[in-house]
């Protein structure tokens, strides 16, 4: 039979493992919470970089066309506007107008004007 003293002993060590196993499924918890908590933080942080790349770089070709186009019809009408006074100042040269006033109105320069009057 046992003793009174190694009851309390068996029982005293029932408790402490019960106690033990509750403290580490506690500190468990409190790990995995942390852990998940970092990689979400973690994941989180790729997928925020990733996406502000993906939608920088949509940003920046819509930009970069936009501007594209932009300075493409800028150039293009200036050489339509070029090519349009050049038809004119032939004209009017052909009807023996002053290579002077040519350049005014048609805003080409005299010494162009003069060339063309050579050429004509």
């Amino acid at each position: 039979m046992r003793t009174i003293a190694q009851k309390y002993i068996d029982e005293g060590m029932q408790q402490g493992i019960i106690q033990g196993m509750e403290k580490g499924i506690e500190q468990g918890i409190e790990q995995g919470i942390e852990q998940g908590i970092e990689q979400g933080i973690e994941q989180g942080i790729e997928q925020g970089i990733e996406q502000g790349i993906e939608q920088g770089i949509e940003q920046g070709i819509e930009q970069g066309i936009e501007q594209g186009m932009e300075k493409g019809m800028e150039k293009g009408m200036e050489k339509g506007k070029t090519e349009r006074n050049l038809e004119i100042a032939k004209k009017m040269l052909a009807h023996n107008m002053d290579a002077t006033l040519i350049a005014h109105i048609t805003g080409l320069d005299i010494s162009f004007i003069r060339t063309l009057k050579q050429r004509l």
